[in-house]
């Protein structure tokens, strides 16, 4: 009896350390399965190879590392700038999914970590719903692993707005009062609902939001609606990500998604759709 596999896409530039810890909570997974770990490097950077290479790996875990040269477009391009970060991510990210060769694909952002169970609870998930697409919630953190408790909303700048989807998020029960925990949602749209990102959500809007590192997607599916790789300047200005175009992708085509209502992913602040630091909200380079 075939047993399902996982692989794990992780794209990466410049932040070994980061790395690390990323790939050392892949290799902490209890999951029964072959994990296969494709990191995804942007550009050329031996430093970077060294560490992914260097991993630990174990019995029912595999890395694949894959460096994608950029384009001379893209080159010496000013850094944090979304309008360029995120359609390459979505390059990035398709690449390593084309690259595995697992029956499923989980994502995990270098500077983020998935807790121990993370990828068995996901597949457990969606095989008892019987579903091709399944996601978790996560625990928020500043870079210096302090929770992140401030009850202003991780996407926005403006901190009269950061405050009041804040409080749609408590009200709606995917921030959860008192604590660092956040479980994504993706709610059904009906006729005529937009699709609001979480950055610029309306208290009567429907939830969508599902973070890159908690998905789980059947890779066949993915191959057959991989991830948008063009953003429209209203998508930019909604703070749009690659992970908002997967789930508007798969919406529109009628997929189901399940959660497991688990925050299983410890998601670090700090990264290209926040500049949260700890105490401010601060530009920082990509």
């Amino acid at each position: 009896m075939h047993k399902d596999t996982i692989g794990v896409v992780t794209v990466t530039r410049g932040r070994p350390r980061l790395l690390r810890r990323a790939m050392a909570s892949v290799h902490a997974q209890d999951f029964d399965g072959l994990i296969e770990h494709v990191v995804v490097i942007d550009e050329q950077d031996p430093e970077t190879v060294a560490a992914a290479t260097a991993a630990p790996i174990r019995p029912g875990l595999r890395v694949t590392v894959h460096e994608e040269p950029r384009p001379p477009a893209e080159r010496n391009e000013p850094p944090g700038d979304k309008r360029r970060v995120y359609p390459r991510l979505s390059r990035l990210f398709n690449t390593g999914a084309r690259i595995s060769s697992a029956d499923w694909i989980a994502f995990l952002d270098d500077d983020n970590e998935y807790e121990p169970h993370h990828l068995r609870s996901l597949l457990e998930c969606a095989r008892e719903h019987g579903v091709q697409v399944a996601h978790s919630g996560r625990t928020m953190w500043y870079a210096d692993g302090a929770p992140y408790l401030e009850e202003a909303w991780h996407t926005v700048d403006d901190p009269v707005e950061a405050a009041r989807i804040h409080r749609v998020m408590c009200d709606k029960g995917v921030r959860v009062p008192g604590t660092n925990v956040l479980l994504d949602r993706a709610d059904p749209r009906r006729p005529g609902d937009a699709f609001r990102t979480s950055s610029v959500i309306r208290a009567e809007d429907p939830v969508a939001l599902v973070d890159q590192s908690v998905w789980l997607v059947r890779r066949e599916l993915l191959l057959r609606l991989p991830i948008p790789e063009t953003f429209t300047e209203a998508e930019h200005l909604a703070n749009t990500a690659p992970d908002d175009k997967l789930l508007r992708t798969l919406q529109d085509n009628g997929v189901p998604i399940v959660s497991t209502g688990q925050p299983t992913v410890r998601y670090y602040l700090g990264g290209v759709s926040n500049r949260i630091t700890r105490g401010r909200q601060a530009v920082a380079a990509e």
